[in-house]
């Protein structure tokens, strides 16, 4: 008899701390573009609107609040992006070739939300991890070594019509980290020793619109 006492205690305690956690889901398109590193977002602007070459994709989420309207957001974006470059074979002149590149970026954030009557704002910060796959099914033989590492900053606009279901507009901005080895030169000549240092290798701004549902 105690024993079933204590174990139904213990199911209120968990159920009460579950609670008092809010527990989020969502799922969202993605629509963006790679920028330009070589140029400033103005320049980039334009050329978007020029050539109407976006990146697509989709992406799932969790938020798990914790207090204060503090919490975590862990994500996954599986991203498809355009890539043009200039090929050329023997005997031939230089023809634009075409290819997609598919990323998959996973980033958990601690995320901040701010809740005003049924509208949500929300602010995150955090490592993002990404890795260029063929598709979705090779993520399981991906190797850590494989991954790049980065930043991701994004913010949430949330309208709950109900109070379990919502809509979400978000925006994110990434950037990617990647090793570069820089010749030591010594009055003019190679020294033949370099040092390892980082640069951005990628910066990507996209939207999303989808839906979220609370559990709790």
């Amino acid at each position: 008899m105690k024993k079933i006492i204590a174990m139904a205690v213990t199911a209120v305690l968990m159920v009460s701390a579950l609670s008092a956690l809010d527990l989020e889901f969502g799922a969202r398109g993605i629509l963006g573009r790679n920028l330009n590193l070589n140029q400033d977002f103005k320049t980039n602007y334009a050329a978007a609107k020029s050539d109407q070459c976006f990146d697509y994709g989709f992406g799932v989420y969790g938020n798990f609040a914790l207090f204060g309207g503090l919490g975590i957001q862990a994500e996954a974006n599986y991203i498809t992006s355009h890539v043009d470059f200039k090929a050329k074979k023997e005997n031939e002149d230089y023809k634009a070739v075409k290819y997609d590149v598919r990323t998959l970026d996973l980033a958990p954030m601690a995320w901040l939300n701010l809740d005003l009557w049924k509208l949500t704002v929300g602010f995150g910060l955090g490592p993002n991890f990404s890795i260029q796959i063929p598709g979705l099914s090779d993520v399981k033989t991906a190797k850590k070594d494989q991954f790049r590492t980065g930043l991701i900053a994004g913010a949430d606009f949330k309208f709950y019509f109900t109070d379990h279901m919502g809509l979400v507009l978000s925006g994110r901005f990434i950037t990617e980290f990647q090793k570069k080895d820089v010749p030591i030169q010594v009055a003019g000549y190679d020294s033949g020793v370099k040092y390892t240092t980082f640069e951005t290798g990628r910066k990507t701004l996209y939207g999303g619109l989808g839906l979220e549902f609370k559990l709790l």
